[in-house]
């Protein structure tokens, strides 16, 4: 069994950070330990009000969850949300002292940052990740506005008319050496689409679209591409299986009418996804 660290937002109530990405990691057999950037009582998309509970020290709490009271290794890290700007330095601290237990873990970054060509955190937060979290990620998912946001702001604006191969062209100048670009565009209308780029290969993964808006779908799609990644899986696939599990979940949620991801009603389709993605290389 490998235990992957998972460091995001942890909401109450719903289904996003961590708590879109524990569940799903779960019940495809990983333990999952969770370290709380900031605590919310439900998502911000449902009311920008919310009560919450910042977590500034995280570097001595993740010190503790890795070393206390005898080490514990873990085979791989998350980063997804981060809610303030000197966070970013010191889970680069935490991802640098997770290494020293266990050499070449593997971790994948998930730049929350905005979406549809506007940010919704601090600009320092981008700095930030810029500096500290970037250099020593092996995986990025950023969707497209977070891209454009991380290698050319300027164009933030236009981030959602870019065509293909510009975040292609992007993605190679983020700096890891696997980018995801998730929401990209896709080959035709009613597919939703992600692009696995490196320096030798671009490669489009689409489903069919789900027409239900949830939040926390990026956050789900991370942790379960890291989950089939330290299990051996290769890039590709990886991110096949874990676009399937997405859809699939979403078919479940729209059917429920839910306003979250129903993730415990969609639990056997997360055990054994029943869609099949379509893989093409660009």
């Amino acid at each position: 069994m490998t235990t992957l660290l998972s460091i995001s937002s942890w909401v109450a109530r719903g289904h996003v950070g961590n708590s879109a990405i524990r569940f799903p990691l779960m019940r495809r057999g990983h333990d999952v330990v969770v370290l709380p950037t900031v605590i919310l009582a439900h998502h911000l998309g449902h009311s920008r009000t919310v009560a919450r509970a910042d977590t500034p020290d995280i570097l001595a709490m993740g010190q503790d969850i890795l070393g206390s009271p005898t080490p514990h290794p873990v085979d791989g890290v998350l980063i997804g949300y981060v809610a303030m700007a000197p966070q970013a330095q010191a889970i680069a601290g935490l991802v640098a002292e997770a290494r020293a237990y266990k050499e070449g873990i593997p971790v994948l970054l998930d730049p929350i940052l905005g979406d549809a060509g506007k940010l919704y955190v601090d600009p320092l937060i981008v700095d930030e990740i810029k500096t500290n979290l970037l250099p020593m990620a092996d995986i990025a998912t950023p969707n497209v506005t977070e891209l454009v946001a991380l290698t050319e702001p300027k164009r933030m604006k236009k981030a959602p008319q870019l065509s293909e191969d510009e975040l292609i062209a992007m993605a190679r100048t983020l700096g890891p050496a696997i980018v995801i670009v998730t929401s990209a565009p896709a080959s035709r209308e009613g597919r939703a689409a992600n692009l696995v780029v490196t320096e030798e290969l671009a490669v489009r993964i689409e489903t069919p679209l789900v027409d239900v808006h949830v939040h926390g779908t990026g956050d789900m799609l991370g942790g379960l591409i890291l989950g089939e990644v330290v299990s051996g899986a290769d890039i590709v696939p990886a991110v096949a299986t874990s676009a399937a599990i997405v859809h699939d979940v979403l078919v479940v949620t729209l059917k429920a009418g839910r306003d979250e991801l129903a993730l415990v009603a969609a639990q056997k389709r997360i055990a054994d996804p029943e869609t099949v993605a379509d893989v093409a290389l660009v």
